[in-house]
This record gives C-alpha cells, sequence and structure tokens, in this order.
C-alpha cells in the first residue's frame, strides 16, 4: 500500500500507469552518476534495489554496469515498460510489483538500496525502515533528488509551467531525504555529491517528457495540454533547442 492508502493491485488510482508511454522521453541520468552508484554498492555482482523505478532510466543501465538489480515499481504499466525494455536490451533484472514502503524483498540482501527522484512519493518513515530492513550491514542507502537547471530555454519553460498549473512549483524534498536516510543508516553522517546533465531534447521528446510531468499530462485539460505544448515547442525555437538541463543531488549513508 502506498502513502496515500492506495493499494498496489488498484491500477486504476496510480497516476504513473497513465504515463507508462511517454515516461521513455524523459532524459536518463548521466554515465557519472551510474558509475558512483555501482561504487556504492560495492561494485559488479553486488545487489542493488531501485525504490520506485518507473521505467527503469537508472535499474537498465546499473544492469548493464554488472549490478544485480531487483526494480520495485507499484504502478504496473511502468513495470510492463521496465521489462519490456530490458528484453530487448538483453538484460536481466529482478521487476518487483511492490510499493517502495513494502517491497516484499529479501532482508540484509543488498548493497545498495535507493530512490531516484521518487522519495517525495513514499511515506518517509514506512520508507526509511523499509530501506533498514532491505541493506546489508555494509550497505548504502542513498536517495537521487532531480531539479532544472538554468538555461535560457529551461527559465521560460519553468515560468509557463508555473503560470500553467502553480502545482509545477515543488516544494524542497529535503526533509524525506533526511528522514529516509536517517531511519535507514541511524547516526550515520551523510555524504552530499552534485552531478549534472545537458541534453537537447527534440520536439517529439520535449513533448513526451512534457506530458510524462504529473502536474501536466495527469493533471490539465486536453486543450490546456495541447496550448502548453505548442508554447513549449516556440520556445525551443526562439532559443535555438530544447537543451534540458537537470541539477541531481545524491545523498548516501
Amino acid at each position: 500500500m502506498g502513502r496515500r492508502g492506495i493499494r498496489v493491485g488498484e491500477d486504476t488510482r496510480w497516476v504513473f500507469n497513465r504515463l507508462a508511454d511517454v515516461y521513455r522521453h524523459r532524459p536518463g541520468y548521466p554515465d557519472a552518476l551510474v558509475a558512483r552508484l555501482v561504487e556504492l554498492a560495492g561494485g559488479p555482482g553486488r545487489q542493488a534495489a531501485d525504490l520506485g523505478a518507473g521505467t527503469g532510466h537508472l535499474a537498465l543501465p546499473l544492469a548493464r554496469a554488472g549490478l544485480r538489480v531487483s526494480a520495485v515499481e507499484p504502478a504496473r504499466a511502468m513495470l510492463d515498460e521496465l521489462t519490456r525494455l530490458a528484453t530487448v536490451a538483453g538484460l536481466s533484472l529482478d521487476a518487483v510489483h511492490a510499493a517502495a514502503e513494502d517491497t516484499g524483498l529479501p532482508a540484509g540482501a543488498f548493497g545498495l538500496v535507493f530512490y531516484a527522484d521518487a522519495a517525495h512519493w513514499v511515506d518517509p518513515e514506512r520508507a526509511g525502515h523499509e530501506v533498514a530492513r532491505l541493506l546489508r550491514p555494509d550497505g548504502v542507502c542513498a536517495v537521487i533528488e532531480a531539479s532544472l537547471g538554468h538555461t535560457p530555454f529551461l527559465d521560460d519553460l519553468t515560468a509557463l509551467l508555473s503560470e500553467t498549473n502553480p502545482k509545477a512549483r515543488r516544494p524542497s524534498r529535503k526533509a524525506a531525504t533526511r528522514q529516509i536516510l536517517a531511519l535507514a543508516r541511524p547516526g550515520r553522517r551523510p555524504s552530499v555529491e552534485h552531478f549534472s546533465h545537458d541534453v537537447t531534447l527534440s520536439p517529439e521528446a520535449l513533448e513526451g517528457t512534457l506530458r510524462s510531468l504529473s502536474f501536466v499530462g495527469p493533471a490539465l485539460g486536453p486543450e490546456a495540454v495541447t496550448q502548453l505544448l505548442e508554447s513549449a515547442k516556440a520556445l525551443a525555437v526562439k532559443h535555438g533547442g530544447a537543451l534540458w538541463r537537470r541539477d541531481l543531488v545524491l545523498t548516501s549513508a
């Protein structure tokens, strides 16, 4: 059961089941971050659990890098797409249909348990206890927070998104990160590392990425979404491309 009392089997109530077909357009993660997570896990061959794995933006490259990945995702459609992409890529991983707060995975088995741009969707107290249960004594808990960086295109787009839906102004997620880490690894001083990732999105990828945002695709009516997409594509033309920059903060203990 998720933090809003929605059971994993209640597919129609998980908003991300409606976003699986456009999630593939979202930019992935930089190679440097993938390499760092492999290092934190203890190297190739170690087990890692990706909680809130989505369609596999980190689970797949980590499996390719040699980790034994359990990808936990409560939205069945997202998990089905992750499984399909893994099969196409010839990658082996364990796709687990479960909530991050109650994974059903074996206790004390994982060298790395992490959330990537997903900690704000869970109950941090229950999630922190579950991570503590999953980790090996020498294991690492990690939380990756993602935010849009600053480029002329993104600055204009951020203003447009905030004007279209005020909920696009996301509150700080640091409290949830701190609570999860404190419960998962009590008494440990967290380490904070910074990464950034730039990619220029094609018009198709820009549209898919925007539709995949919870405060755009599922939140706005069809007419408002169409108008937003047209304005966003016009901004990309104005600025010579849709340069998408994400600032990534990796906090681990």
